[in-house]
């Protein structure tokens, strides 16, 4: 544990020194800002508005942190011969992986908080109340985060920065659609086909359940246990991913 609270900190560290934090920020707050700017446009709409561009602006900025943090931090303590050392010291390569997830997920974490504070502020700026549901709206992020980092995670163990960023975007894009597709297979797969694209289904991250947006625009009550019930395949479906990481990072040599 130990060596894994000093991983995760040196992770943060790293992370941010990073100026690109910064953009990042300083883009998502334009985007909210102006979501405020331009909702008089939208008669008897504003208030929506504001709330749905903020929340839908936290959730693509985090990831837009993740990946482009994390693709290039495992292959930079590489090249810098970073990795090798730290591997030669009492290590194991389990305690590296989850140093690093929990490192980029803490990281990503402030990044939402912050962002979300901005959001909120706008909110209150357009005469909207911050609601219970906006709240849980940034916590549910913050799982999605979870479940990017750790894609991020396992892609990184075995491709290079380009390819992990990309199988990320993919599996997030592919995430928010999922249910489609499995109700593309009802309707119109059979047989075999139908068993490869409901097994698709399932092995894909199913990132529609983390998602609130809809919930805090409409000022719709969350559903009984749903918190509970997508916390708990998070937290499944990350120790899955973690656990095929570090049986990859196990199996690579370290140069």
């Amino acid at each position: 544990m130990p060596a894994i609270y000093t991983l995760a900190l040196h992770t943060i560290r790293t992370h941010l020194q990073e100026k690109i934090l910064l953009v990042v920020f300083v883009f998502a707050g334009l985007l909210m800002v102006s979501s405020y700017v331009l909702s008089p446009l939208a008669v008897g709409a504003q208030q929506k508005i504001v709330v749905d561009i903020g929340l839908a602006a936290v959730s693509i900025f985090a990831v837009v942190v993740i990946v482009l943090l994390g693709a290039s931090s495992f292959h930079m303590e590489k090249e810098r011969g970073i990795l090798r050392a730290l591997l030669a010291k009492p290590i194991t390569r389990v305690e590296f992986i989850l140093g690093k997830y929990l490192g980029t997920l803490a990281t990503a974490a402030l990044v939402i908080v912050l962002m979300s504070g901005l959001h909120m502020l706008v909110v209150l700026m357009c005469g909207a109340k911050v609601t219970s549901t906006m709240l849980w709206a940034v916590y549910v992020t913050i799982l999605e985060a979870g479940m990017v980092t750790a894609l991020l995670t396992l892609f990184s163990c075995f491709t290079s920065p380009v390819l992990g960023s990309f199988f990320t975007i993919a599996c997030v894009v592919a995430g928010h659609f999922s249910a489609d597709l499995l109700e593309f297979a009802r309707r119109f797969s059979t047989g075999f086909t139908h068993g490869i694209v409901t097994g698709i289904y399932y092995a894909l991250p199913n990132l529609g359940l983390l998602s609130l947006r809809s919930e805090a625009v409409h000022g719709l009550s969350i559903p009984q246990g749903m918190l509970a019930a997508v916390s708990l395949y998070t937290l499944m479906y990350v120790g899955v991913l973690l656990y095929a990481a570090t049986l990859i990072f196990r199996a690579r040599e370290v140069s």
